[in-house]
């Protein structure tokens, strides 16, 4: 999970981090604090047809005060705490004018909003403080979701689940996820993941306080409570479905001046006039063994990835896979069914492969069928990093042979053939000029 990968690298220097003064048992058994009103999260049960008839992705405009009337892209998610857990990854988008050109712009992720339920991507001016305006925006959206899911109550000397270890000592609670099996829950949401209750029911208002250590790889978090924690309470997800989903949206009009600040009254969600959403399913949870390319199973596929240190068939792990060149595990993701354009934080396993210079990685992904011309965040081609790596003029030629744009421009109006020739890389220079590029 990603609060788990962002504490790696600094657990790797030491065994423990604390990130405020532990406080004592006493003080917490002595002073039990609860939380007023807390509900328990509402999971509802669906299947990939019905959340594909619940999804609607639409046109927008930012109602508050800083980026007023930036336009957005959102996706709306069924009312249900189901969707705290989804995991939502924006393509970089494209604006056109009314004449077809490309609009610049900045782009500015949203958060997931529990009022509503949506999820949305923004376009910020480059510069300047007007909204940018444009009369087309094209993109692609990649949801992972729930469909399944339900709690479990893990009492103190009790099993967790597999895959989890969870201990309770009194105030204080002890778990760690080596096998990756939870889900994550959106930020600023009232679903908390981990609810500590105590024997009377009620549930424990949690410390600041939080703990950090690693052994043999696996990280372990340690939280406090305000009093004796008699059970733990988490979600768990048992279904999950994937869906890519492509739009084509027109801008909507400018909020009136008078609407800066104020939320709508309504969450109604309309459809976007003029605009064009397609909703593929591409994984359901329900079958597990069905056949891989090259007779395997998709069991056969995640056993195997688990031997090669790989224990989630996800975007995440496959854009892992391509950071750190493993081609053959790279082989594995695609026999088992992970689309090749897959993103992750914005970028394609290619991109990733292609910043990095591994050769071999990116040479599968190409035969695999990635679009070699798909652009990151910030708009740049994988040949903009790729044709400063001088080892890697045999993936330049591959890129170059799948059709790869070799006119695209980079920051400052260099061409892609000027900048290998900037960084010394003349085989890479070369091999762009065999081709045409300029």
């Amino acid at each position: 999970m990603k609060r788990l990968f962002s504490l790696a690298l600094f657990c790797i220097l030491i065994s423990t981090v604390v990130v405020a003064d532990q406080p004592g048992r006493a003080e917490l058994l002595g002073s039990p604090k609860v939380v007023e009103g807390a509900a328990e999260p509402v999971f509802v049960e669906l299947t990939a047809e019905q959340l594909q008839q619940q999804l609607k992705v639409v046109s927008s405009r930012s109602y508050a005060f800083y980026g007023f009337n930036n336009s957005e892209v959102q996706i709306h998610l069924p009312r249900c705490d189901n969707s705290v857990y989804a995991s939502v990854e924006f393509s970089p988008a494209r604006l056109r004018d009314s004449k077809g050109n490309e609009v610049q712009f900045e782009r500015e992720r949203g958060i997931y909003d529990h009022d509503t339920h949506h999820d949305e991507v923004r376009f910020a001016p480059v510069e300047g403080k007007s909204p940018v305006e444009f009369d087309r925006v094209e993109g692609t959206i990649t949801l992972r979701y729930p469909i399944r899911m339900r709690t479990v109550a893990i009492k103190a000397g009790g099993v967790p689940p597999v895959g989890l270890a969870l201990t309770i000592d009194g105030p204080f609670v002890s778990w760690s996820d080596p096998e990756e099996t939870l889900p994550e829950a959106a930020s600023f949401t009232p679903v908390e993941q981990f609810r500590a209750i105590d024997a009377s029911g009620r549930r424990l208002e949690q410390n600041s306080w939080k703990g950090f250590s690693m052994s043999g790889g696996v990280t372990t978090e340690t939280y406090a409570y305000w009093g004796e924690v008699a059970e733990i309470r988490l979600d768990i997800v048992e279904e999950w479905a994937d869906f890519n989903i492509s739009y084509s949206l027109p801008s909507i009009k400018p909020l009136p001046a008078t609407r800066a600040g104020t939320p709508p009254k309504s969450h109604e969600v309309r459809v976007t006039p003029g605009g064009s959403v397609d909703i593929q399913i591409v994984t359901r949870a329900e079958p597990q063994a069905e056949p891989a390319e090259g007779g395997m199973s998709k069991d056969d596929v995640l056993a195997e990835l688990k031997e090669m240190g790989f224990r989630r068939f996800d975007a995440n792990s496959f854009m892992l896979a391509a950071t750190t060149g493993k081609a053959d595990v790279l082989k594995l993701f695609i026999a088992g069914g992970m689309p090749v354009d897959t993103e992750s934080g914005g970028r394609t396993a290619l991109l990733s492969a292609a910043m990095m210079g591994h050769v071999e990685a990116g040479k599968v992904l190409i035969d695999a069928g990635a679009d070699v011309n798909q652009t990151d965040i910030s708009g740049s081609p994988p040949l903009a990093g790729l044709v400063m790596k001088c080892s890697a003029t045999e993936l330049v030629q591959a890129f170059i042979d799948a059709g790869a744009d070799l006119a695209v421009k980079l920051p400052g109006g260099m061409t892609l053939r000027q900048m290998a020739k900037l960084t010394k890389c003349s085989e890479n220079a070369r091999v762009l000029k065999e081709a045409g590029a300029k």
